[in-house]
């Protein structure tokens, strides 16, 4: 997958159960990645929770400098 790799506490099934819903009424698959991004990050120490600052610490490659 993406950019998720593994939880430390080997949390990636439970994780990708909790967000499979989610995933699955978005209606585009392109959607899908970006979507576990999100809520991985907002399970993350990150000190602001908005798009930008959560996308900087998921997926770095595809953040504007």
């Amino acid at each position: 997958m993406g950019s998720m790799g593994e939880f430390e506490d080997g949390g990636t099934a439970e994780f990708e159960g909790y967000v499979e819903a989610p995933v699955g009424v978005i209606g585009h698959a392109d959607r899908a990645e970006p979507l576990r991004d999100y809520c991985l990050g907002l399970m993350m120490l990150v000190a602001r929770k908005s798009v930008e600052p959560l996308a900087a610490v998921t997926a770095p490659e595809r953040v504007s400098a």
